[in-house]
């Protein structure tokens, strides 16, 4: 009876012992699985980052053209995007839109050239700037934006003062020179090429 006893037990425990030493191997064997794939960790040239931190402006769209004395924008854009670039640019150069008209893409301004010969101009600029303080009189400019063939071109030109009520100032008579806009084209055409964020 013991023995029956003992020999079962001892049956149970054989087999279960063996059930115990059986192993799934299932994961043993990694080699018919699939490795991703080893990426390099590359940095960047020191150069290049430092170009991309200077890629403001957008000079590769903008170009200057026409006369010194009547200089003409040509920004390599269909009107409705150049429209926002000189709007913008106009905003970041502090020149004041007194009206727009966006259909006519017409903008008028008030500018004064002696205002910002101290800010754009070098040091020759400067030192003119200083000696004939009041060299030009504020005024009224018509900034003009025209899609022509295969780009949008940007022109200015002096509002008449006799029938012109874009200035609020109430004087009647401007003593001094006007400048004819070509100030204000370059003023614009730099902060256009230089400080606008190239989207």
């Amino acid at each position: 009876m013991y023995s029956k006893k003992y020999g079962l037990l001892f049956l149970i425990l054989l087999l279960t012992s063996g059930c115990a030493e059986v192993k799934n191997t299932r994961y043993n064997d990694t080699g018919e699985l699939e490795m991703p794939p080893v990426m390099e960790i590359v940095e960047k040239p020191k150069r290049q980052a430092q170009q991309e931190k200077k890629n403001t402006g957008l000079a590769d769209i903008v170009s200057l053209a026409g006369s010194e004395e009547q200089p003409v924008i040509k920004l390599k854009k269909m009107f409705d995007r150049s429209w926002s670039i000189v709007e913008q640019g106009l905003k970041l150069s502090e020149i004041e839109i007194t009206d727009k008209n966006r259909d006519s893409g017409v903008f008028y301004l008030k500018f004064d050239p002696d205002a910002r010969g101290s800010k754009d101009s070098g040091m020759m600029d400067n030192l003119s700037f200083f000696l004939f303080q009041d060299e030009y009189e504020e005024a009224a400019y018509k900034l003009t934006v025209v899609w022509r063939e295969s780009n949008t071109e940007v022109t200015v030109e002096l509002v008449d003062p006799e029938d012109n009520d874009l200035l609020d100032d109430g004087e009647d008579d401007i003593e001094g020179s006007i400048d004819s806009g070509a100030r204000l084209i370059k003023a614009l055409y730099k902060t256009i090429r230089d400080d606008l964020p190239n989207d």
